[in-house]
C-alpha cells in the first residue's frame, strides 16, 4: 500500500484518536425539589428551588458555567386552573438555539462525579396548578483558542440535555407579608396628610409587583377613590398589568374607562391601543409567560363596541384615533 493511500485510510482513525473524549448525552441528570417544603406558596412570592445536578460517570465533566450563562439552566412555569381560565393552552415554544458568543476555555466548569446542588427560585404570578420545568443544557463543548482563534474541544465535555419537573399548588390567597403590605397601602391612601404624589407612587409600586393580587388591589383601590389624578394612576397600573396579562380581570373596567371623559386623555389613548392590539390577537394573550388567557366573547364584543362608541367622542383626537383603529382591524380581518 502506498504511503498516500495509507494516509487516506488511517487519517479518520488518527483524528478520532486525537480528539478529546466526550461524555455521553445521558451522563448528567437533574432533579428539582423545593428548598423549603414547608414554606407557604403564594402568587407573587418567590419559591426557593434546590436543583440537583447528578454526574453519573466516575470522572469530572466539563460544561459551561451555569452561574455565568443563565441559558444553561432553563426554568419555565406553566399555570393552569387559575381564576377564569379558559381551559385551553398553547404548546410550549421550543428553546431557541444557542446564540451566545463563542466560549473560551475559562467559560467551562468542572462538574464532579456525584451530586451538585444549585439554588434557584421561581415566582408564580397566578393562583392555580403550576408545573415547573427545569432543563439543563450543554450547548457546546467547543471553545476558541486565545492564540489563533481556532475551535478546540474540552476533554470530557458534555453536550446533552436533562429535564425534570415539579408540581406546585398555588392557592388563591395573599401571603401574610402581602396582606400587611397592602393594609399599610390602604391606610396611606386613606390618610389625608399623605400627599397625592406619594399616593400615586403607591400605585406604581404595587403595579411593579406584577402578580394577580397586585391587579386585584388596584381594582379595589380604583373603585374606592373619586375621579381625578389618583384614579388615573390606578388605571395606569391596571393597564400595565393588563398588558402583562395578570390584570386580565380588569378588561371590563379598562374598556369602560376608555369612554369616560373624566379619565385623562393619555390614559384613554393607551387603553385604545391596548384594546386594538387585544382584538387583533382575538383576545388570545399570554399571562406573564406562565399561562394563556382568551377573552370571552362578551369581552371581545365589548371591546369592539367601546372603540365604535369612541369614534363619536367629543374629543376629536380620540375619535379620529378610534376610527383609525377600526380601519386597521377591518383591513386585518379581510381575507
Amino acid at each position: 500500500m502506498s504511503l498516500v493511500l495509507a494516509s487516506l485510510v488511517l487519517w479518520p482513525a488518527l483524528v478520532a484518536a486525537a480528539a478529546p473524549e466526550q461524555a455521553p448525552a445521558d451522563a448528567i441528570a437533574v432533579r428539582v425539589a423545593r428548598a423549603a417544603p414547608d414554606a407557604p406558596v403564594c402568587p407573587g412570592e418567590p419559591v426557593a428551588l434546590r436543583l440537583t445536578l447528578e454526574n453519573r460517570t466516575g470522572k469530572p465533566l466539563m460544561i459551561p458555567d451555569w452561574e455565568f450563562f443563565a441559558e444553561m439552566i432553563d426554568i419555565r412555569v406553566r399555570i393552569t386552573g387559575y381564576p377564569g381560565a379558559t381551559g385551553d393552552d398553547e404548546p410550549e415554544k421550543p428553546r431557541p438555539p444557542w446564540e451566545g458568543r463563542p466560549f473560551q476555555a475559562r467559560d467551562f466548569r468542572e462538574l464532579p462525579p456525584g451530586e451538585t446542588a444549585v439554588m434557584r427560585s421561581v415566582t408564580p404570578m397566578l393562583p392555580g396548578k403550576a408545573c415547573v420545568t427545569v432543563t439543563v443544557y450543554g450547548p457546546s463543548a467547543e471553545y476558541r483558542a486565545l492564540t489563533d482563534g481556532r475551535p478546540q474541544r474540552v476533554k470530557n465535555g458534555w453536550t446533552g440535555r436533562a429535564e425534570a419537573g415539579l408540581a406546585l399548588e398555588v392557592p388563591a390567597a395573599e401571603s401574610a407579608a402581602m396582606k400587611d403590605r397592602y393594609a399599610e397601602c390602604r391606610e396611606r391612601l386613606r390618610d389625608p396628610l399623605v400627599p397625592a404624589e406619594q399616593k400615586g407612587r403607591l400605585f406604581v409600586q404595587v403595579a411593579g409587583e406584577k402578580h394577580y393580587f397586585a391587579a386585584r388591589f388596584l381594582r379595589e383601590a380604583h373603585d374606592a377613590i373619586p375621579a381625578g389624578p389618583m384614579r388615573d394612576a390606578a388605571i395606569g397600573g391596571l393597564l400595565a398589568l393588563a398588558k402583562l396579562g395578570t390584570g386580565y380581570e380588569a378588561a371590563p373596567l379598562l374598556l369602560k374607562s376608555m369612554g369616560d371623559p373624566n379619565v385623562a386623555q393619555p390614559q384613554r389613548e393607551l387603553i385604545l391601543a391596548w384594546a386594538e392590539e387585544s382584538l387583533a390577537q382575538k383576545g388570545r394573550l399570554p399571562v406573564a409567560d406562565q399561562a394563556w388567557y382568551t377573552w370571552p366573547d362578551e369581552h371581545l364584543k365589548a371591546a369592539r363596541a367601546a372603540i365604535e362608541r369612541l369614534t363619536g367622542d367629543r374629543n376629536p383626537y380620540l375619535a379620529a384615533r378610534a376610527k383609525e383603529a377600526l380601519r386597521r382591524l377591518e383591513k386585518a380581518a379581510r381575507p
